[in-house]
């Protein structure tokens, strides 16, 4: 794609909402993932749980959307390619080093692959939003969008439209059950960009009253059965609590 091109991805309702209830900004969430994602975790390589989530989401996103891999025909890329992903390899195997100096070799060596590999192909290193923003698309987020034969745009709408603290929060009510790889993620990144930042919670009194209501539904959808009703509550809910937020904020 064209570093010039404006892609207008879709903002869920869910997306939106909980960006807005945990005071983070779109473009900073979008970019927080892309940042995470790893081809070392791709490889088989030990890292944090927060590139495991991001790299897996990629993965997912393949699945999903049934990407179709192109084989690489360029001889230089390939052999540049099959090079790191044997140092790469046997970087994880190496039993002498720790998990935190793996990870730390395992970024230099990608730089090394970015540096060798950036002139023989036509990775874009932007992707622009609206309104003249910007995400940088990192060397790993474009090979792994390469190899599993997906596009950044797709990548991305399918990390927001898997985006549901009502979903996730129904699913879970009574017993941990599941959640997505995308919501996992988001979860880390909520504590991470929060301790980052060392942000204060805005409208804490909005989020004081909501976040003991929310607790008082909980007790009350428990004895709700039908999964697609307690989504749809908490859905409601989490809207309202949304649409409270932004009317103060305006």
């Amino acid at each position: 794609m064209d570093s010039k091109e404006r892609v207008r991805l879709n903002y869920t309702e869910d997306f939106r909402v909980a960006c807005t209830i945990n005071n983070l900004k779109h473009e900073e969430v979008l970019q927080f993932f892309i940042n995470k994602v790893s081809f070392y975790a791709f490889n088989g390589g030990e890292m944090g749980a927060v590139s495991l989530w991001s790299t897996s989401i990629v993965v997912d996103c393949k699945a999903a959307v049934h990407g179709e891999t192109q084989a690489v025909t360029d001889r230089k890329v390939k052999r540049i390619s099959l090079k790191y992903i044997l140092m790469l390899g046997e970087l994880n195997d190496n039993a002498y080093l720790s998990t935190v100096d793996k990870m730390k070799e395992s970024y230099l060596l990608m730089k090394e692959w970015e540096n060798d590999m950036l002139p023989l192909v036509d990775y874009s290193t932007s992707f622009q939003l609206e309104h003249d923003r910007s995400l940088f698309l990192t060397f790993d987020f474009n090979l792994l969008c390469r190899m599993n034969g997906i596009v950044a745009e797709q990548v991305l709408q399918y990390f927001m439209n898997n985006i549901s603290m009502a979903c996730d929060r129904a699913i879970n009510l009574i017993d941990f059950v599941e959640t997505n790889s995308c919501m996992s993620l988001f979860g880390m990144m909520r504590l991470s960009l929060g301790d980052q930042k060392n942000r204060i919670p805005i409208h804490q009194e909005i989020h004081k009253w909501y976040g003991e209501k929310l607790l008082l539904l909980d007790d009350r959808l428990k004895k709700e059965e039908n999964l697609d009703k307690r989504i749809a509550v908490y859905r409601a809910f989490y809207k309202e609590w949304y649409n409270s937020l932004r009317k103060n904020i305006n």
